[in-house]
């Protein structure tokens, strides 16, 4: 069976090998290609693989090394692999070491880095809780923080109430001896983010959106 090595877009695994069969070639707008289902040796789940030949070799040179066991890795080019490998989702309109931040905890939790995944979404609360707090009375703890901007109406009672719920706020990735699980981060990342979304975000949505408003209606 002819494998390949590619970044699996499910487990995340780098340089991975997968195996590939069930191939047919596809004319569309990009030309010919070819469509296999590669099967990832890491976390054995299956991928869907739009393969062309690379600069020295044509795509029916690579069809006829799928039929063959061989690393196909040097003669070809994936250039779709379905699901697609996950990409940072960073809300708009944060203030940049806020941003900063985000995205590196949003690129240790897709490469599977749990540990600092926990550490840096914390960090982006801190600083973000911190920066929207500021004339508010002086709170030492996040969970505090998230806490008080819920009561002063800046953050949902949802998001605050969720917030007591997520172990220690990732906390527990820098001074625990257990790991955090991916559970626990994906849903650190998603309290992370709806945070942010609520405290940066949607005033900033409003805010252009009522300027825009009072232009037109001054433009009338």
């Amino acid at each position: 069976m002819a494998t390949i090595v590619l970044d699996c877009s499910r487990c995340g695994s780098k340089d991975q090998t997968a195996d590939l069969s069930s191939i047919f070639t596809v004319d569309g707008n990009r030309g010919q290609f070819i469509n296999v289902a590669g099967f990832c040796r890491g976390c054995k789940k299956v991928l869907g693989i739009s393969l062309v030949g690379n600069h020295r070799h044509t795509v029916q040179e690579v069809a006829n090394y799928l039929g063959i066991k061989d690393d196909l890795t040097n003669i070809c080019e994936i250039i779709e692999i379905s699901p697609p490998c996950p990409t940072p989702n960073i809300p708009d309109y944060l203030p940049d070491n806020i941003e900063r931040s985000f995205l590196e905890a949003e690129r240790s939790r897709i490469s599977g880095n749990i540990l600092a995944a926990g550490m840096t979404y914390r960090r982006a609360l801190e600083m973000a809780t911190k920066d929207k707090a500021r004339d508010l009375p002086a709170r030492k703890i996040l969970a505090q923080r998230i806490e008080l901007l819920a009561k002063e109406n800046r953050l949902t009672p949802a998001l605050a109430d969720w917030a007591n719920h997520i172990k220690d706020l990732g906390n527990e990735a820098a001074h625990e001896e257990d790991e955090p699980t991916a559970a626990d981060i994906n849903a650190l990342a998603a309290l992370t983010r709806m945070t942010l979304i609520y405290l940066y975000e949607m005033p900033e949505r409003v805010r252009r959106m009522r300027e825009a408003s009072q232009e037109q209606g001054a433009e009338a």
